[in-house]
């Protein structure tokens, strides 16, 4: 992962004139994917080469019903290409290619629970956690299969 003072160092302004609530890197690549009020788009950033400490903007990710909604939460996975998994609701889910911003997959779900997070278990799986803790998966093989609830022991 990345470390402060190793990685990246702020010595004025910092990188981003919004603030920024969630940072992931994207292995495999030089890239960053933020998120961060006032909406749920995503910002996509590049680090420079070694020599340099600069990280600029490379691209915006506009998600649907962007303004109001709560900040994504993000999850990132460099498996077929570099994917990012976001959104705020549990029916706002979805992958995007990072480099491309083509969509790879979209939750159904009815529900629009807030998510408090999220993750990658593997390139076709996903974890999903609501707000008031129920637990979703999804399989990225079947993206029209509604989201299942997973029981958790007590």
């Amino acid at each position: 992962g990345l470390c402060p003072e190793r990685d990246f160092k702020v010595e004025c302004g910092g990188f981003s004139n919004r603030p920024v609530y969630s940072l992931k890197c994207v292995p495999d690549t030089s890239l960053l994917v933020t998120s961060g009020p006032p909406d749920s788009s995503l910002q996509v950033w590049q680090v420079s080469a070694e020599d340099s400490d600069v990280i600029k903007s490379v691209s915006a990710i506009p998600t649907e019903n962007g303004t109001g909604q709560p900040w994504a939460k993000i999850a990132t996975i460099s498996a077929r290409a570099p994917w990012v998994l976001h959104g705020s609701r549990l029916d706002s889910v979805q992958i995007t290619e990072v480099e491309s911003r083509k969509n790879i997959y979209v939750a159904a779900s009815r529900s629009s629970e807030e998510l408090s997070g999220l993750a990658f278990l593997d390139c076709n799986t996903l974890l999903l956690c609501c707000a008031k803790g129920q637990l979703c998966l999804a399989d990225v093989r079947q993206p029209q299969s509604p989201l299942e609830a997973v029981s958790v022991p007590s």
